[in-house]
């Protein structure tokens, strides 16, 4: 078995007012975190584990879709967001 991943330590990030196009982008982003997490995690388990940890990560995926649709956020605006995000 591998070891398991060292944690990361947590960021502090501004307050973002909820319901805004700012908020939703936060939303993608954090799923993005999410499913790489999950993604890591499920190298570690086995069997009705791993299929707990796809259900989890296509309620995640829905969630982002749903942010991104409400706000219209393109692809590409996501992407330079999370990468706006992970430079801070």
């Amino acid at each position: 078995m591998t070891p398991a991943p060292a944690p990361r330590p947590p960021r502090t990030l501004p307050a973002v007012e909820t319901g805004t196009r700012e908020s939703a982008l936060c939303t993608i982003a954090n799923v993005g975190t999410a499913l790489e997490t999950l993604r890591e995690v499920r190298k570690h388990v086995r069997g009705d584990h791993k299929r707990r940890l796809d259900s989890v990560a296509v309620i995640l995926r829905a969630v982002a879709f749903d942010a991104q649709a409400a706000y219209a956020i393109s692809d590409e605006e996501a992407r330079a967001f999370i990468q706006e995000c992970r430079s801070r």
